[in-house]
């Protein structure tokens, strides 16, 4: 039988400026093995304290769904490509593009495979943001799904890391500096040399070591046709809608910046670390402050909705922060098709993976009634292909 225990929510309400408190309220939740205290400040910022790590998680999870649920739940179906499930056909092309990726399986395995002691704090963060879906009815539902007539389902620990997956392809898409480079190649080889040479008198190590690279990326051979440009011309329009209506696209903006202050310039004597992500304002915005607490814890900073812990923070201790640098993350791979549909390999002709999406969309926005289309994706040993021609294929 499940343990149910007080989860003490305190308020505050603010008056001429000055934080007052409000009569605590008490609520009876399920799945605690302690006694959890939530309070909020005159921003409504939580401050969670808890006697263990599995009822802090519960607690985090089931407070950031008070707050932010639909974003939640619209940032997982878009990487889950299910965003036409409750927009319709307009966004159909967008899910396509996401189911291609294949994520909502990777983020399975991930699940499967990571540290006993995270694994466990997604499982508890779920059962936190389930157990207040429990509780909503048809008039405590967010405005925006009682507008779009839908219940969220439960939340799985894998939707958290499903989140992961849309801020690595909003801030470091680097494929389309492949298709630049092979659109150069018509250069003479001395000027595409010049230009393709990725050590200078100028360059900062951040780790490693640095010696001359291989010029032209590799592919001399290879041409930039119409059909390709035209293609990433494509999908960045598919992408850059989709990802703007979670607020994370940052083409521009997909940077940041770290700095550390000396402890010889501050009145303490402590350092300062500075963080600033690129990341654009939003109603609601990307990061959520909350304060975590237990006999063994204390950190305070922000975390994505969705996701438990703190990413940017501090603890009694030191600070952390996030950049995004701008490294080449994903390759292309042109693969050669033979008639009976196998790929060539190192090892001879292999037959890649076919798998089949089944993709729900609304006929109508306004109605919640939904049909249904299927994709075949084909995968390789480097990935799925995502365009097809005539002499080859790309992933």
């Amino acid at each position: 039988m499940k343990k149910s225990l007080f989860l003490l929510v305190v308020t505050f309400s603010i008056t001429l400026g000055v934080a007052a408190q409000t009569a605590p309220t008490k609520l009876v939740v399920a799945g605690l093995a302690g006694e959890v205290t939530v309070r909020r400040d005159e921003r409504s910022i939580p401050y969670i304290e808890a006697t263990n790590d599995a009822d802090l998680y519960f607690a985090q999870g089931y407070t950031t769904a008070s707050d932010r649920l639909f974003q939640m739940d619209l940032m997982r179906r878009l990487s889950r490509g299910e965003t036409a499930e409750i927009f319709g056909r307009s966004v159909l092309e967008e899910d396509k593009r996401w189911r291609r990726f294949g994520f909502a399986k990777i983020a399975e395995e991930n699940v499967r495979l990571m540290d006993p002691s995270l694994r466990s704090a997604l499982e508890n963060y779920s059962r936190g943001v389930n157990a207040y879906i429990a509780t909503l009815d048809e008039k405590t539902l967010p405005v925006e799904c009682r507008i779009l007539q839908y219940r969220p389902s439960e939340w799985r620990p894998s939707d958290s890391l499903m989140i992961g997956k849309i801020l690595s392809d909003a801030l470091s898409t680097t494929w389309r500096n492949d298709i630049m480079r092979l659109s150069l190649q018509s250069m003479p080889k001395e000027k595409l040399a010049d230009l393709t040479n990725q050590v200078t008198p100028y360059d900062v190590i951040l780790f490693g070591t640095d010696g001359k690279a291989a010029t032209a990326g590799g592919v001399t051979d290879l041409k930039a046709d119409a059909g390709l440009l035209a293609f990433a011309e494509r999908d960045d329009a598919v992408r850059k809608s989709s990802l703007e209506r979670v607020g994370l696209y940052a083409e521009d903006l997909a940077a940041s910046n770290n700095w550390v202050i000396s402890g010889k310039k501050t009145v303490d004597g402590k350092a300062i670390l500075a963080n600033d992500p690129h990341l654009a304002p939003t109603a609601p915005g990307i990061w959520y402050l909350s304060h975590l607490s237990t006999p063994t814890m204390r950190v305070s900073g922000v975390t994505v909705p969705g996701v438990p812990g703190i990413i940017l923070g501090h603890n009694a201790e030191f600070a952390w922060g996030a950049t995004n640098v701008g490294p080449d993350v994903q390759d292309l791979y042109f693969e050669t098709f033979n008639d009976k549909g196998e790929y060539k390999t190192p090892n001879g002709w292999e037959a890649p993976v076919k798998r089949t999406e089944t993709i729900k969309f609304r006929a109508s926005p306004m109605s919640p009634a939904l049909q249904s289309e299927t994709i075949d994706v084909i995968e390789t040993r480097n990935g799925p292909i995502i365009l097809k021609m005539a002499a080859r294929n790309m992933h």
